[in-house]
């Protein structure tokens, strides 16, 4: 029989979306314990972070349509009792995404306008250390690490703006 400790779940894409937007009017167990659910920790384990209330929660979160059960791992080769065949050997032509394709040169290029307007709009909330609250944006090397570092200014941002005033604050930086 299956024990549901040893169930993992994952966040739906609904999941997704309440954990970034906050719309859906959680409360803060539950929204914890969506947080909390990755995909990768059994239920045995999240009832070790959440509480002794976590199967009663994630059910709950379920039920909701905001976490799922995610399918069971496959069973690793050396775990089946069964020889397997020999991996066959597929020539397969590697997708490279647009920025991978862009040179430093570009990214820096392209990041460069929307850097300098977030130090602008920073500034008049944080004089002369906006440079220093925009750090890791202005140091981002890549597209992706730069819209990393805007959610992690947008949370540090909300702390003194509020939530609502962060989001309007920082509108129209993400790239492309």
């Amino acid at each position: 029989m299956d024990d549901p400790g040893d169930r993992v779940y994952r966040k739906t894409d609904r999941g997704m979306g309440e954990v970034k937007s906050r719309s859906g009017g959680l409360s803060a167990r539950s929204r914890t314990a969506l947080i909390l659910v990755n995909g990768v920790d059994s239920l045995a384990a999240l009832r070790a972070k959440i509480g002794p209330d976590a199967d009663a929660l994630v059910e709950a979160l379920a039920a909701q349509g905001h976490v799922e059960p995610a399918a069971p791992p496959a069973r690793r080769v050396t775990d089946s009792p069964v020889p397997q065949p020999p991996p066959v050997d597929i020539a397969v032509e590697p997708v490279t995404p647009r920025e991978a394709e862009m040179s430093a040169d570009e990214v820096r290029d392209r990041l460069a306008p929307l850097r300098r307007e977030a130090i602008a709009r920073l500034a008049p909330h944080y004089g002369p250390d906006a440079v220093v609250v925009a750090g890791p944006l202005l140091q981002a090397a890549t597209v992706e690490d730069y819209a990393k570092a805007l959610e992690a200014l947008e949370s540090k941002v909300s702390v003194n703006l509020g939530r609502k005033q962060a989001i309007k604050l920082l509108s129209g930086l993400k790239p492309d």
